[in-house]
């Protein structure tokens, strides 16, 4: 039976050096930063401490069992977000691991389309992250109702950049093919009355 709480420990616990890259509406890179995240259980409690390199700033995140509006899948691949939505503005935060590599998306979704979309390149090796070259331009398609951002090669961000209306369904996902050829993916999926909608590891898009 699937773990959620030990699937999110064993594949993402560990220091992990990133780079965050702020991404505008058109996909268009606004700015980067490094920063560094510690994540590890403690006294049973799962620890997550962010640190901004750069002003020294930290966020923390602490939790005994894994919130309920939190999704895990069985390779440590996870979302955040909100449990119930409406047409207002909305955040999602997704991540899949490879090894030592992470990659991570938060999408926020404004009133009338997306507001901003943060891409992060992590790993927990003593090197630093391998970012996109500077500045970053995403290839952007249209896949029915989402559009589909490329970061880089081999990783797909699924996004909803409607202004969206009361009845739509709406879904913010992450997909990384490996050098390897492994997929890597997670999608957070809302239904017409904007309910969270259970999560499929089966989950494909165009």
């Amino acid at each position: 039976m699937h773990d959620p709480r030990a699937a999110l420990l064993q594949h993402n616990s560990g220091h992990w050096k990133g780079c965050f890259i702020r991404l505008g509406s058109s996909g268009n890179e606004d700015d980067r930063f490094p920063t560094s995240l510690k994540v590890q259980e403690r006294d049973g409690v799962i620890e997550n401490c962010l640190t901004y390199i750069s002003s020294g700033e930290q966020r923390s995140m602490n939790f005994e069992t894994v919130p309920f509006t939190m999704q895990v899948n069985s390779s440590g691949g996870w979302s955040l977000g909100p449990s119930a939505i409406t047409p207002l503005a909305w955040v999602g935060e997704l991540s899949v691991v490879h090894g030592e590599e992470r990659r991570r998306v938060v999408a926020r979704h404004g009133f009338h389309g997306l507001d901003q979309v943060v891409y992060i390149v992590e790993t927990r090796q003593d090197s630093e992250p391998v970012a996109p070259a500077q500045p970053l331009q995403c290839t952007t398609r249209t896949s029915g109702n989402w559009v589909i951002w490329q970061p880089e090669p081999h990783v797909e961000l699924l996004l909803d950049a409607r202004d969206r209306q009361m009845g739509d369904s709406t879904a913010c996902g992450l997909r990384w093919i490996t050098p390897q050829g492994q997929t890597h993916q997670i999608v957070r999926r809302y239904d017409a009355n904007g309910y969270l909608e259970t999560l499929s590891d089966a989950d494909i898009w165009g």
